[in-house]
């Protein structure tokens, strides 16, 4: 069992990783935007061509609602680039647009107005639904059939590291081809990495606790569509503000890792007792025998 789940977490890894990286190489857009949903189609490949198909669908967490404490910490997951944006504003990194410049376009806002337009358009139903079909295509991959695996040979907080770091290899083709425009592309790119890794850790015990892969495919919806309306939001920005505020600026990281750090002790403690309580029930069993 401990073999083949993680040869299939291998398989997995390797086909999501090669396909990403080949639509990235081909020079076509339509195919660079359909490998956002790599993780989705690997998961169906490895469904049709792997054995235990029945195992792989009842641990993707697909069947089960979760808590509703969990949809509410995946709401809360708004708060770490939140911060980093009011931080950068503080700033003056990231300016909200005047009133002079808004009066100079032909719409003609106010700077209210405006803030209240980009916020409806950046959280309309097409943008929800768009937002929940690419986070469920990389969620079912990631927390749907790559952790599950992992987690069937090695501890919890391993397997988060490991989806963690396939994660990130996955984003380092589109940063190539220019997923984030700003700044030096080898900064962000470390900047992403060492982002990745505390939001996983988040994303991974929420997944873990709750069972269900649906409260982190909420949350990778709210993380994508905050960003987008933030980065809108707050038009004027200095060259290289997302060092600081977005997805993986160091202010959002920092709130991501103390998050992480108190759900990496958990994790601990967590494991820690399972592994006495299965040690206590084997050495019951060898009394009872003796």
């Amino acid at each position: 069992m401990k073999i083949t789940s993680i040869r299939s977490a291998a398989a997995f890894s390797v086909t999501v990783l090669l396909l990403t990286l080949l639509a990235n190489l081909s020079g076509s857009m339509n195919l660079v935007a359909i490998s956002q949903l790599a993780p989705m189609i690997t998961v169906l490949l490895m469904l049709i061509f792997v054995s235990g198909r029945k195992d792989s669908l009842r641990s993707s967490g697909l069947g089960t609602f979760g808590g509703l404490r969990w949809y509410f910490a995946a709401i809360l997951s708004i708060v770490p680039i939140g911060i980093g944006f009011l931080a950068a504003w503080a700033f003056g990194i990231v300016q909200l647009p005047s009133a002079e410049f808004l009066s100079q376009g032909t719409a003609r806002f106010t700077v209210s107005e405006y803030a209240w337009y980009i916020t409806k358009s950046s959280w309309a139903p097409q943008m929800l639904i768009s937002m929940l079909i690419f986070s469920f295509g990389e969620e079912i991959g990631w927390r749907g059939y790559l952790q599950p695996k992992l987690t069937e040979a090695y501890s919890i907080r391993k397997s988060i590291l490991i989806t963690a770091a396939v994660w990130a290899c996955f984003h380092y083709p589109f940063y190539l081809n220019q997923y984030n425009t700003d700044g030096n592309v080898w900064i962000n790119l470390m900047l992403f990495t060492v982002m990745i890794f505390p939001l996983s850790v988040f994303m991974g015990w929420v997944r873990w606790r709750s069972r269900s892969i649906w409260p982190v495919v909420l949350i990778h919806m709210v993380i994508n569509l905050s960003r987008s309306w933030l980065e809108q939001l707050f038009f004027d920005k200095a060259s290289g503000w997302s060092y600081v505020a977005g997805e993986s600026g160091v202010i959002t990281i920092a709130v991501w890792a103390a998050c992480a750090a108190v759900i990496w002790i958990k994790l601990g403690k967590s494991t820690r007792a399972k592994k006495a309580s299965g040690e206590l029930s084997e050495v019951n069993a060898g009394s009872c025998g003796g």
